[in-house]
């Protein structure tokens, strides 16, 4: 196949602006044969004819295509094109939450704590549905993201967030191909359990979530060490001495949602989703946060990122 900067198109769709590439995959804008505006994800040219990453790839798509909630991307399309696997996705006109991030810590915008409770009932909303899912049969997929990072986490230009990349997803459906001691997941955002390489469960996703709260409210990275290792062993060990260190204007009821899901031993964080959920929210109103409708959307425009 043509080397990506040169490909016009993918099956039915012509591809546009490369909007982002991975470890497995890239990403494009693109553009289908009706003319509805998609994001189309296919693996990398080096990597298409490797077995394990189109098996991974198709059940990604086998997942995510079963997962029809608002706050979770779509999969509109899996499909092949001379031999190579793609996927049509649901197109979100917004940035994704790590550019928020980035742009918020370099401006040292002050946090936004309605967009941020905003933000954490979404993400925990979209949670609770894909750990809850169930097949045709009404058996339940036990599915673990394993990979809630701010990458993942998109955000429209009207304040939706949509959680997606479902690349490593764990499931009861899909076949086991992380081998004991494997680490997969993205440094920094991972939970002490799977940074240890042991077996995860949907608390693990939850403990994503707080590293992501966490970062939200104080603007700075919550585990990041001297290089990948020391990043690792600061999380392994559930390292909470930046966010101590940096929370004093975090309101108390806040800091202990965060702070329960960023618990070290799984035992000790929220049982689900949405028991985390509803904390948060409660948390939100004893801390009288605004409920300002359309707080995320506005956010957004005043970091200049809609």
């Amino acid at each position: 196949m043509l080397h990506a900067s040169r490909v016009q198109k993918v099956g039915s769709y012509t591809l546009g602006e490369r909007l982002g590439v991975g470890g497995m995959a890239e990403v494009y804008e693109a553009v289908s044969a009706d003319g509805q505006t998609v994001a189309l994800k296919r693996i990398l040219p080096s990597l298409a004819r490797d077995r394990e990453f189109c098996e991974m790839f198709a059940d990604e798509a086998r997942i995510t295509g079963r997962l029809e909630h608002p706050n979770v991307v779509r999969v509109l399309e899996l499909g092949n094109s001379n031999g190579e696997l793609f996927m049509a996705l649901e197109y979100v006109d917004g940035p994704s939450l790590a550019k928020v991030l980035r742009r918020a810590a370099r401006e040292r915008s002050a946090a936004d704590v309605s967009a941020i409770t905003s933000i954490g009932a979404q993400l925990l909303a979209a949670l609770d549905f894909v750990h809850n899912a169930t097949d045709d049969h009404g058996q339940l997929l036990s599915i673990v993201h394993r990979d809630v990072s701010p990458g993942n986490v998109m955000l429209s230009s009207a304040g939706d967030l949509k959680l997606g990349d479902f690349g490593i997803v764990r499931s009861e459906i899909v076949a086991r191909r992380t081998q004991p001691g494997e680490l997969k997941g993205k440094i920094g955002y991972m939970s002490p359990e799977q940074a240890s390489g042991f077996s995860v469960d949907p608390r693990s996703d939850l403990f994503s979530v707080g590293i992501i709260l966490a970062e939200l409210l104080t603007l700075r990275p919550l585990f990041l060490g001297k290089n990948e290792m020391d990043t690792l062993g600061r999380t392994a060990h559930a390292d909470l001495s930046t966010w101590h260190r940096f929370n004093s204007h975090v309101p108390l009821a806040l800091r202990g949602v965060v702070e329960k899901a960023l618990s070290k031993v799984a035992g000790e964080r929220y049982s689900s989703a949405r028991e985390m959920r509803h904390a948060w929210l409660e948390a939100a109103r004893i801390a009288r946060v605004p409920e300002e409708e359309g707080a995320l959307k506005k956010w957004l425009v005043q970091l200049g990122l809609v």
